[in-house]
Formats: structure tokens, C-alpha cells, sequence
């Protein structure tokens, strides 16, 4: 399969400043394809209130970080599940995102 898109995984490292403990977001891409979800995948999902919209392919597992967050085409997206495959590649299934990334 064509890994042809960019997809931004955000991870959100804590830094102490004093009292207060902040989030720094670091984005690295990675490629890799995209498709729709599944007719019956989206409605079990949406029966638990989730909304998933888009499954990332990635051609190795290792590239995927445990991020829960990402960006495609200038949307935010949180991750609500990963599956790794059997050829050692990951999908990563995501409902868009309520606050901007």
C-alpha cells in the first residue's frame, strides 16, 4: 500500500515551571495511508460515544509512539484506538478533536 500522506503525531511532555507542571507539544510526521472507518466499526463505536472518523496506516509499529493526539490536513484528531497488524504496521483509528492542535 502507498504510504502517500503526512500524518503530525503530537506527544505532550510535562515540564515543571516551580508550583505549576505545563505541556509541551512536540510533533514529529510520519507517512502513511488513510482510509474511512467502517460502516459497522463506526456505529459499535458511537453506541460507547465515540465518533471515529479516519484509520492512519503506518507501514511499521515502531513508528507510533503511544501519541494521543495528531493532525491531518490542518485538523486536530484525538487517537480512540491503535491495532497492530500482522506485517508489524499499525492503524490508528481518530475522531476529530475538540480543541486545536
Amino acid at each position: 500500500m502507498v504510504r502517500a500522506d503526512v500524518l503530525t503525531l503530537i506527544s505532550e511532555a510535562p515540564a515543571a515551571h516551580g508550583a505549576f507542571e505545563s505541556y509541551t507539544p512536540t510533533e514529529r510526521q510520519v507517512y502513511c495511508s488513510v482510509r474511512s472507518v467502517g460502516m459497522r466499526e463506526s456505529y459499535e463505536a458511537m453506541s460507547h460515544g465515540l465518533h471515529p472518523e479516519w484509520v492512519f496506516e503506518l507501514t511499521h509499529s515502531f513508528e507510533y509512539q503511544g501519541e494521543k493526539k495528531c493532525r491531518f490536513r490542518g485538523i486536530a484528531y484525538n487517537v480512540i484506538r491503535t491495532y497492530v497488524t500482522e506485517a508489524d504496521g499499525i492503524e490508528i483509528t481518530v475522531e476529530r478533536g475538540n480543541e486545536s492542535v
